[in-house]
């Protein structure tokens, strides 16, 4: 998660500025040298040498073939794919380069006559956005050997060659991005190299393969420099690709998705992958600030963590610590990809086992002074951790684990009910007690954004006490939640904009966080629910996807950029507020296209970026991470609202297909649960749509096919359930105009198919 609205970084975030990245290299498929690796699913990567989704513009999705999507690679040692460039500098480079990719028989020797200033570089390319630890073949050196240092960058765009790079990383760290703080923060001077990693060269015992004491957590690029006269052979450099380190093939997803369109297709998988990057064992974060002169590493313990498990990390390049609010992203697209529950366990445990006394609870792993000092910051989270623990129950369905953290969460959901309190007219602002940070910006006021995010706790707590037999609690907190909705609307909604303010304070800003989570908390019913998203997309959207704020936005206390955590909102509320119409459903798909199909289409790739700013280039410059998992919010949109999956029972012992088809003509994936796979695919025909869904003993579904607000006739097995207008033949069939829902359909394969007329 970036470095939020910290008080020593708030000048230094609005310098940021740029020129826009470079365009992505066509992308070769992972280790094109080793051998296939055999299918995991209903169909295997494309044969060698016929080009794939990532490299092809005219390839066309077939039904099954999803495999060639998948970015991650098939195990943990990766080799680069390219020598992207070569530079003598004050030095020479003797041989061919190709040398450290395996490609020849002879070592590359680089030959240094002074510093680093003015050591020959070679760059690696990777393909893609990839995290670990380096492997180099030495093959042999100078009695007294300069240093071998590797430096990374996620993009070409911000890996300092030239003196003013990256307000002077260059001549510290040639080929690096920055990655830590506070030296060389965009608009600091960088002052000596806390980036770069160091291969420890002994010339009694070469050849050897020397690999990195350090790990890395986000890079496309690798760039090898010396530092110090003389010379060293290189030969191959590979990578131990250490994150999802209990994966043993990274790419066998168990659970997948796929549809007529190529690009939210290779969106989906890109998010997925870019969580997969973000997780990491728990042993491998960062603490923060570095003393001067301290180099890079990532080898502290999240505290609270069970250190042989994995956790999730916001980012691998950085922050490297577990966030609340990114989880809320991250653990969601983990259950829908990899399944890997125990790293949203370990990293879900290890922020409730912070909670202070008081019920609230920090934001982020309280890893290093930087983080200890932020204790208090962010009252916005704790709305995220009782969400977070919610959404685990709906998607696994662990009684034990809810009970063992069931106090935290009462004792949380009482600390947003005493900052509630305190304000006489029912509405939640963080003034009063020091928690003012926010995921994008500092506000103190009373906001549609944290009031609905509340509203929403309170519903998923009173489902929550419901399951654990306590109706009375549960009757509370839906007491509660219907007066914070009422509170909100009667005070935040502006008629006449036809959407909702920031805040009391600020009455003359409708923000995109503020509209898309009215929605998705229920708040905005109906009309208003259509209103406010007609009017972010007439205010709001600029040529890179949807802005936090119109452009034209007064005395707003927050800037229009480009933020993928509200953008993800938006794009689920979109279809959450969508009527019979495709038109309105095509606005979220448009919005995904626009704005993370941009990011695919930039350098690195792959992999999405935890902000942009107004330009479209990454929001803090060379400190961006551009692999950070909160921006992979489609992944979970394409699987819940366009094929239509969700649980809507704890681990999908109850759940929904209600497919979303946006103007797609056929979409199709599975989902894993704790009871087995669902399977789901469907095809939008001009006489109507059928859906196909097979779901495992032990859970009862609500199927629906969509109607476009036309009349139609739906069988399930063959069999009418809906002559147009009313149920029939007992079926428990109901419609709102967009969709013929069938309720209690038991387990098993069935077929729902709407007619026409």
């Amino acid at each position: 998660m970036t470095v939020r609205s910290r008080k020593r970084l708030t000048g230094l975030a609005a310098a940021a500025s740029g020129a826009l990245l470079l365009g992505v290299l066509p992308t070769p498929a992972w280790n094109a040298s080793a051998a296939p690796r055999p299918a995991t699913g209903s169909a295997a990567r494309p044969p060698a040498g016929q080009a794939g989704p990532w490299d092809d513009a005219g390839y066309r999705p077939r039904p099954g073939r999803w495999q060639p999507y998948v970015l991650a690679p098939t195990g943990h040692d990766v080799d680069p794919v390219s020598v992207l460039s070569t530079d003598p500098r004050g030095g020479e480079i003797k041989g061919d380069a190709k040398a450290v990719l395996g490609r020849t028989g002879h070592p590359v020797r680089l030959v240094s006559d002074g510093d680093r200033t003015k050591s020959p570089l070679i760059t690696l390319d990777f393909g893609k956005n990839v995290g670990g630890k380096i492997r180099v073949h030495v093959a042999g050196a100078s009695a007294a050997p300069p240093e071998l240092h590797v430096c990374f960058s996620e993009s070409r765009r911000y890996a300092a060659v030239q003196p003013q790079d990256n307000d002077g990383e260059a001549a510290h760290a040639p080929g690096c991005d920055t990655a830590n703080i506070w030296n060389g923060y965009p608009g600091t001077a960088y002052t000596y190299d806390s980036d770069s990693h160091t291969l420890e060269l002994d010339p009694a015992k070469l050849p050897a393969t020397l690999t990195d004491a350090q790990l890395r957590g986000g890079f496309r690029y690798a760039t090898l420099f010396l530092d110090g006269p003389g010379w060293v052979d290189i030969g191959a450099v590979s990578l131990d690709f250490d994150a999802v380190p209990k994966q043993a093939d990274p790419a066998a997803y168990k659970g997948w998705f796929l549809s007529s369109d190529n690009e939210l297709n290779k969106i989906w998988y890109a998010g997925a992958y870019t969580v997969q990057l973000n997780t990491w064992m728990s042993d491998t974060a960062k603490s923060w600030p570095y003393e001067p002169g301290e180099a890079d590493h990532a080898d502290d313990q999240v505290p609270h963590a069970d250190p042989g498990e994995e956790v999730i990390f916001d980012g691998g390049k950085r922050d490297r610590i577990v966030w609340q609010g990114d989880l809320a992203v991250q653990a969601p697209v983990t259950y829908l990809s990899t399944n890997d529950v125990p790293a949203v366990d370990n990293s879900l445990s290890s922020l409730a086992a912070q909670q202070l006394d008081d019920g609230y609870v920090p934001a982020a792993s309280l890893v290093g002074p930087h983080n200890q000092d932020e204790l208090r910051t962010y009252g916005e989270y704790v709305t995220w951790f009782v969400h977070n623990h919610y959404t685990h129950w709906l998607y696994t369905g662990d009684r034990a684990y809810l009970d063992k953290w069931w106090p935290q969460l009462t004792r949380a959901t009482a600390w947003l009910e005493k900052v509630r309190g305190a304000d006489p007219k029912g509405l939640i602002a963080f003034q009063d007690s020091g928690s003012c940070g926010h995921y994008g910006y500092s506000d103190c006021g009373h906001e549609t954004y944290v009031n609905a995010l509340y509203t929403r706790n309170l519903g998923e707590m009173a489902e929550l006490a419901g399951a654990r037999g306590a109706a009375a609690d549960a009757a509370g907190y839906a007491a509660r939640g219907a007066e914070v909705k009422k509170a909100v609307n009667e005070q935040l909604w502006d008629e006449k904009a036809g959407a909702y303010r920031l805040s009391r304070e600020i009455a003359d800003a409708y923000p995109q966080d503020a509209n898309a989570t009215a929605v998705l908390a229920g708040i905005a019913d109906g009309d208003r629910a259509r209103r406010a998203m007609d009017y972010l997309r007439h205010n709001s959207w600029g040529p890179y996807g949807a802005m936090t704020v119109s452009p034209g936005t007064p005395n707003a206390s927050i800037k229009p950029s480009y933020e993928p955590l509200p953008s993800g909102f938006e794009a689920d509320a979109r279809l959450t507020a969508a009527g019979p119409s495709g038109g309105e459903q095509q606005s979220a798909l448009e919005l995904m296209r626009t704005f993370w199909g941009y990011q695919l289409a930039q350098d690195p790739g792959g992999t999405f970026w935890e902000k942009a700013d107004p330009e479209g280039q990454p929001g803090i410059k060379q400190f961006t991470s551009l692999a950070h998992g909160w921006a992979s919010g489609p992944t979970v949109t394409l699987t819940n609202q366009v094929l239509g999956v969700r649980p809507t029972g704890p681990g999908f012992s109850a759940y929904s297909v209600v497919p979303h088809p946006g103007g797609l003509s056929w979409a199709q994936g599975s989902v894993p649960t704790p009871h087995g796979d669902i399977a789901v695919s469907w095809r939008a025909r001009a006489g109507g749509f059928v859906l196909d869904a097979t779901a495992p003993k032990g859970t009862s579904g609500r199927l629906a096919v969509p109607t476009g607000g036309k009349k139609v006739r739906v069988e399930l097995d063959g069999k009418t359930v809906w002559d147009g207008s009313r149920a029939v033949g007992g079926a428990k069939a109901t419609t709102d105009g967009g969709q013929v829902y069938v309720d209690g359909v038991a387990s098993g394969h069935h077929v729902l198919r709407a007619h026409t007329r």
